[in-house]
């Protein structure tokens, strides 16, 4: 595969249309007859990403954060830039940059990130346009054919998936021409009538001055005719950040919690009542702060990243709820997703891509061991004593994933537990039978199984996540246990809890809770 054609692959996910006017998107370094067989994606090209990739032999670099967004007076060793470009043409590597048309293009990463959260009835929070112009000339039968290669050649005629795209109609031109001209048709004095087509297509401004000169050379007239004219189309599936609505409203504290879970965020920062019940999200990958009155007119929350401390007073007088979302793990993660996808569209010619493993935070965190002690919250909860509880550190907390499954309901059943440590590392696997019952009997059965493990890993200190949102509120006592069989199983959980310093109990959505739903398929299937 060509350089040019990755190039049109890029051009197909992510139109350069869709960027904003300040971004700088598209071919940044590299020719277009090159070779590409190996892909390296990161978030920015960095000095270390560069190494990756030569040492790799990856012929092509596509980077989130373009790697010059202003004009360069200059290319040599003296800054940063100017070394990578170097090395880049040295070692004959193209970079790309898809950055704000690829946060706002169908399947790029605000709508990744939006559907990970369960969103639906998505929509753009801000429609994008494409800042076309209609090019109409007016050509002889003869030569529409060349001067539409011309032009299609110079960027025209572009529509998402469809290429060479044109209208065309046939009718007659009238001219006199005058002393000094050099008339291809018809005589000096004489008005001329002329069979004519009338050719017209779309162009991106950006391509405009490349299409227009194309159409000029290659006409055969001496003064060709044409005109240009805006076209103002909203596109309706693109667009900055991404709006929609939650399959079920949901309380501000649990999607807080599932951002962190998701980006693997041991803390996450946001404004608004905990309790406060959300029904409209919008998300903004990168920044999105300028986004929030918008935000507030179609969403009761709004996620993004890099807020300022006046931004949360701002969103309170609007009445908007936020979560900021640290700018790298959120792009980060939305990137690795976007990575696949082209992955999968590069699959058939056998062209390699990967993610960089040399991306790294420019932010660097320092951190203190507070020694905290359980919340009286969760001591309540569990009437525990507080003077009974032994203080814990953040380090020691065991993570346990827990599920339990029915086929029949009655009928089958299993259980599985992933027990982590505080860092996502893997402790242990619990996936077995548990005979004929209720889905909810499996829940408790695998919560009773993972608290089990824990201890007998010694745990201080444990977070259940469990996609059962039943077990959750009755273990955090939002709803009463009526099931008689219930209630004895919640009972044994709750006597277990007592024996922890802290227990943390929190509902996570089914899709991040896949791998102890897996374990609990494995054993149902009898590959336990």
């Amino acid at each position: 595969m060509l350089i040019e054609e990755l190039e049109q692959i890029l051009e197909e996910m992510a139109p350069k249309a869709f960027a904003e006017p300040w971004d700088n998107v598209g071919l940044l370094v590299g020719r277009r007859l090159a070779g590409v067989q190996r892909i390296l994606v990161g978030l920015d090209l960095t000095e270390d990403v560069l190494v990756e990739a030569v040492t790799g032999r990856y012929q092509a670099i596509i980077t989130h954060h373009p790697l010059m967004f202003a004009p360069l007076k200059r290319i040599t060793d003296r800054d940063r830039v100017g070394v990578i470009v170097n090395q880049l043409i040295a070692a004959d590597v193209a970079t790309f940059a898809c950055h704000t048309n690829l946060d706002g293009a169908p399947g790029g990463l605000c709508e990744l990130v939006a559907l990970e959260l369960g969103l639906t009835d998505l929509g753009p929070l801000v429609h994008a346009r494409r800042g076309w112009k209609k090019l109409v000339g007016f050509v002889p039968p003869e030569a529409v054919e060349s001067v539409a290669d011309a032009c299609f050649k110079a960027g025209a005629g572009q529509i998402g998936a469809y290429h060479r795209c044109a209208f065309e109609v046939e009718g007659v031109g009238g001219f006199v021409a005058q002393e000094g001209a050099r008339p291809a048709v018809g005589r000096i004095g004489r008005r001329e009538a002329v069979s004519e087509v009338r050719w017209e297509t779309v162009v991106p401004e950006e391509c405009l001055a490349a299409v227009v000169q194309s159409f000029i050379a290659t006409h055969p007239y001496e003064e060709p005719a044409f005109d240009i004219y805006p076209v103002e189309d909203e596109v309706v599936q693109a667009g900055q950040g991404r709006v929609g609505r939650l399959r079920i409203n949901t309380p501000l504290a649990s999607l807080v919690e599932s951002v962190a879970e998701m980006l693997r965020l041991s803390e996450i920062t946001y404004t608004g009542p905990p309790e406060c019940v959300i029904d409209r999200v919008a998300v903004v990958t990168g920044s999105g702060g300028s986004l929030m009155e918008e935000a507030a007119r179609h969403a009761d929350l709004l996620i993004t990243g890099d807020l300022r401390y006046h931004d949360a007073e701002r969103a309170e007088d609007l009445g908007l709820a936020l979560i900021c979302a640290p700018h790298y793990e959120l792009e980060s993660w939305a990137l690795r997703q976007w990575t696949t996808n082209l992955e999968e569209r590069l699959a058939s010619r056998h062209i390699a891509v990967k993610y960089s493993d040399a991306g790294r935070n420019p932010w660097k965190t320092v951190s203190r061991s507070v020694r905290r002690r359980p919340s009286n919250e969760n001591l309540q909860l569990f009437g525990i004593q507080e003077a009974d509880v032994q203080e814990g550190n953040d380090d020691d907390t065991l993570v346990l994933r827990i599920d339990g499954g029915s086929r029949g309901n009655p009928g089958p059943s299993a259980i599985g537990v992933v027990v982590e440590d505080s860092e996502g590392n893997v402790l242990e696997e619990v996936s077995a039978r548990i005979g004929t019952t209720t889905n909810n009997v499996a829940e408790y059965q695998a919560l009773i199984t993972g608290l089990e493990t824990a201890l007998d890993r010694n745990g201080r200190q444990v977070r259940v996540l469990s996609d059962s949102e039943l077990l959750v509120k009755q273990m955090r006592q939002e709803y009463r246990v009526r099931d008689p069989e219930l209630k004895e199983l919640y009972l044994e959980a709750v006597a277990l809890v007592r024996r922890f310093a802290h227990v943390d109990i929190k509902h996570v959505p089914r899709a991040q809770n896949a791998a102890a739903d897996t374990l609990v398929n494995k054993a149902l299937d009898g590959r336990a």
